[in-house]
C-alpha cells in the first residue's frame, strides 16, 4: 500500500515538473509567435547605407544562400530584391516558413524591418525562428552600436 501511495506521489511530483517546464518556457518567447505582414518582429534605425544593412546581415547570420544545401525544416537566405532579403525554411510541399528583412532609407537613417509572412506548426522550427529573431537584433546592433532596435514584448534597446 505504502509503495502504491510512493508511486502516485511520484507520478503527481513527476507530471507537476513536466506541466511548469512547458508553461516556463512559453513564457521565455518575447512576444508571441505568429505570421503578420503588418507588424515587424525587429525593427531598428540603422545609421548606415540600405546596401551595407542587407549585405552585414547576410553575413552576420551565416544562413545559407540555397535551399539543396539546408535539410528540411532549416531557414535559407531565399533571395533578394531590391532592398529586400527574403528568407524561408525548406519544405517540399510550399509551407514552410516565410519571412523578409526590408530595409528603407529615412532623413536620419536606414529603418531596417524583419517580418514573418508564414509560420507553419512546427514547434522546433518556432525555436530557431526565436533564435534568428535575436541573431537579427544583435547583427543590427554589430553593424551600428547607436541603432535603436525594437522588438515587441521587449523594452527598446540603443
Amino acid at each position: 500500500m505504502i509503495v502504491l501511495l510512493l508511486l502516485a506521489v511520484l507520478a503527481l511530483v513527476g507530471a507537476t515538473a513536466g506541466v511548469v517546464a512547458v508553461v516556463r518556457r512559453g513564457a521565455e518567447r518575447s512576444s508571441p509567435l505568429e505570421a503578420n505582414p503588418m507588424s515587424p518582429r525587429v525593427s531598428a534605425e540603422v545609421h548606415a547605407g540600405e546596401e551595407q544593412v542587407l549585405i552585414h546581415l547576410a553575413r552576420s547570420l551565416t544562413l545559407p544562400s540555397d535551399r539543396d544545401d539546408v535539410a528540411y525544416g532549416e531557414i535559407y537566405i531565399a533571395g533578394s530584391a531590391g532592398m529586400t532579403m527574403k528568407l524561408a525554411s525548406r519544405s517540399e510541399i510550399g509551407r514552410g516558413f516565410d519571412a523578409e528583412v526590408r530595409v528603407h532609407r529615412t532623413r536620419r537613417a536606414s529603418l531596417a524591418e524583419y517580418y514573418i509572412l508564414r509560420l507553419p506548426g512546427d514547434e522546433a522550427l518556432h525555436d530557431r525562428i526565436v533564435d534568428l529573431d535575436d541573431q537579427i537584433a544583435r547583427a543590427l546592433r554589430a553593424l551600428d552600436p547607436e541603432a535603436h532596435v525594437r522588438r515587441p514584448g521587449r523594452s527598446a534597446v540603443a
